[in-house]
């Protein structure tokens, strides 16, 4: 594992229609001491929950029913409801393939993590989010972090030759 962070105080909520994954979920952020964790099965129950107490992380899978973790995305980085657009999400799935994930970035996710999940593998996504902000762009036809990896500064010409 890398740098160790007290999340303890974290407040998340995680989306997935899976009562098994609930469960899971659930185990995994007790195992990292986080003790503040709502569980939610669909979209509406989600913007209830972030309506009636802003999370500080929200934890998503891809595959929900009635409505996909993509809208969802997409809606809370378009601040239905009155949420907070800026609320990290962090993507859960199963659904890997390169489609799915620059799907999930276009969407407004923050971070994407591969289905099988442990403890170690969470706890290291959650740093990176931690150690490695990106800031948050609101253009015409996105709004969410910064979806280019290498913060380059701009080489201009220079770069051409």
């Amino acid at each position: 594992m890398s740098n160790y962070y007290n999340f303890r105080n974290l407040d998340i909520i995680f989306v997935d229609d899976n009562k098994n994954m609930h469960a899971l979920i659930k185990n995994l952020l007790l195992a990292m001491n986080i003790v503040n964790s709502r569980g939610c099965f669909d979209a509406e129950s989600c913007f209830e929950e972030m309506r009636e107490e802003p999370p500080d992380l929200i934890i998503t899978d891809l595959s929900l029913n009635p409505e996909n973790g993509l809208e969802l995305i997409r809606r809370i980085r378009q601040g239905e409801h009155g949420v907070d657009r800026y609320t990290p999400i962090l993507v859960l799935s199963g659904q890997t393939n390169i489609k799915d994930v620059l799907a999930a970035r276009d969407a407004g996710a923050t971070e994407f993590l591969a289905k099988p999940v442990s403890v170690g593998s969470l706890h290291d996504r959650m740093v990176w989010m931690v150690e490695n902000p990106r800031p948050f762009i609101k253009a015409s036809t996105y709004i969410g972090p910064d979806r280019r990896r290498a913060m380059r500064g701009y080489e201009g010409m220079e770069r051409r030759k």
